[in-house]
């Protein structure tokens, strides 16, 4: 029942290395309907499924994804050391050209593309875009894109991207002038900014609230009108959620 109102937080990170294919499909695996994965850039602007500018927390080596080529980056390991030890040393950095061709074998789920604010900064709002929506293309309503930087997203919708999401780095910017403009489709904001008595429900936008870590939390959050809520650990909350429920 709650499979459509939960979002796998860059795969199942809880116990795969996050933002990897094996995270991906042991997400879908658990039952996930929803992703949401981080995009950084290549020296050669190509994107992959990467949350920091740097390579040292995911990968455990010195340097920036974006001084080298995606050649290059997809045969370095992509595991996690600090918090999953040697446990996945062969998962390597994927390119976003493998999630795409993953979901393509499940049409039913959908990802959320976070395009990191690094990697607009390196490439350019232009170029950025241009490189994300020419590898989603193929499928570009399987996709929601989004970013905290509101300017890209804002260049993203002139240009006609089917669904645009946005970041909220502060709840009351939801009123500003570029985000009025924007309209945006999706809503992610961390739960804990979001103010007592806002009416998540009375927004026209979807509202995505992270980072739940249980069932309690969740519904909560549901019934205060939340669309979604977003986890590192999809496959113990889709089942507490349906244990709930039976």
């Amino acid at each position: 029942m709650f499979r459509d109102r939960l979002v796998a937080h860059r795969g199942y990170q809880k116990l795969y290395p996050e933002n990897t294919l094996l995270g991906y499909q042991k997400a879908i695996e658990a039952g996930a309907l929803y992703l949401e994965t981080d995009i950084q850039l290549s020296a050669d602007l190509e994107p992959l499924l990467y949350h920091e500018a740097r390579l040292k927390r995911v990968s455990g080596l010195k340097g920036k994804v974006s001084n080298l080529p995606l050649e290059e980056l997809v045969k370095l390991p992509a595991h996690e050391p600090r918090r999953l030890g040697q446990t996945f040393t062969s998962e390597t950095i994927t390119p976003l050209a493998a999630l795409v061709q993953l979901l393509s074998k499940h049409p039913e789920v959908s990802a959320y593309i976070e395009v990191k604010q690094q990697a607009i900064d390196f490439a350019g709002i232009e170029a950025t875009y241009t490189a994300i929506s020419q590898c989603l293309s193929p499928a570009g309503s399987q996709y929601c894109v989004m970013s905290h930087h509101y300017g890209f997203i804002k260049y993203a919708r002139e240009k006609g991207w089917p669904t645009c999401g946005v970041v909220l780095k502060k709840w009351r910017h939801l009123n500003s002038p570029i985000i009025q403009s924007i309209k945006p489709d999706t809503i992610f904001c961390n739960y804990k900014k979001v103010p007592k008595k806002a009416q998540l429900d009375k927004l026209e936008s979807e509202t995505v609230l992270f980072e739940i870590t249980d069932a309690e939390q969740a519904r909560y959050w549901l019934a205060r009108g939340a669309s979604k809520v977003e986890t590192f650990d999809i496959g113990t909350l889709i089942k507490a959620m349906a244990a709930q429920t039976t």
